[in-house]
């Protein structure tokens, strides 16, 4: 996410407060794949998680409870949303590290790790930037390990402009219990900075960078869950 995209994104933290309670992006039920996808794959073994984009956790740290979390590490661009996640993830029992900076410099780091989660934060970058996204994470997977992103995705065929115009429709007609303001800083949030790709896109990138779509478990509209698999 751009550094000018978190910082106006968390000024407004309350609103989007409004769009996970109410669960207009479909946090509960994604979340609820993912967590069975988790225990499915890994059981009772223990595993590191990567959380690109952390934001405050709040979503992600209940889906963790009951794991045997190993190590987590969250990466966000906002100070604001990792002094929020420090709080939120104290309940975890294994270490924690937060760190501010960009997903990119962190996927250049050298270390490895079981999970590569990033929940809405791929899609603000351009395209040539998320096949990098891919050709760094499968360095940074452990053998066996998974990329798991939540994320929204364009249609096959659809363009970024008529994604951006038939995605602010459907909020403001559907995300009832924010106000016209609340709506306007949303879709001007959503023309300004996000830039998703078609399936099809992350597909090949992928599978360039040596990876395999293993499962795609949750597609709600737009919001998709899609898990990709280090041999």
């Amino acid at each position: 996410m751009p550094a000018h995209a978190s910082a106006s994104f968390f000024d407004a933290w309350d609103t989007y407060q409004k769009v996970v309670t109410c669960d207009y992006m479909f946090h509960r039920e994604i979340g609820e794949a993912l967590n069975q996808l988790l225990r499915a794959h890994f059981g009772g073994r223990p595993f590191s998680i990567l959380d690109l984009g952390c934001g405050d956790a709040a979503t992600l740290t209940p889906l963790l409870e009951g794991l045997a979390l190993q190590l987590y590490k969250g990466v966000d661009l906002s100070e604001t949303a990792l002094v929020l996640a420090a709080e939120n993830l104290k309940t975890l029992p294994c270490p924690v590290q937060l760190t501010q900076g960009h997903i990119l410099a962190t996927l250049a780091e050298d270390a490895t790790y079981d999970v590569i989660y990033s929940s809405f934060a791929l899609h603000h970058l351009p395209t040539a930037q998320k096949a990098e996204f891919f050709h760094l994470a499968a360095q940074r997977l452990s053998k066996g390990g998974l990329l798991l992103l939540v994320d929204v995705v364009r249609e096959e065929g659809e363009t970024l402009e008529v994604y951006h115009q038939r995605y602010c429709e459907w909020l403001r007609s559907s995300w009832r219990a924010l106000n016209e303001d609340e709506k306007d800083l949303v879709c001007d949030h959503l023309v300004n900075n996000d830039l998703p790709d078609p399936c099809s896109v992350l597909d090949a990138q992928a599978q360039a960078a040596g990876l395999g779509v293993a499962l795609r478990s949750a597609r709600y509209g737009w919001h998709w869950l899609l898990c990709f698999r280090r041999a």
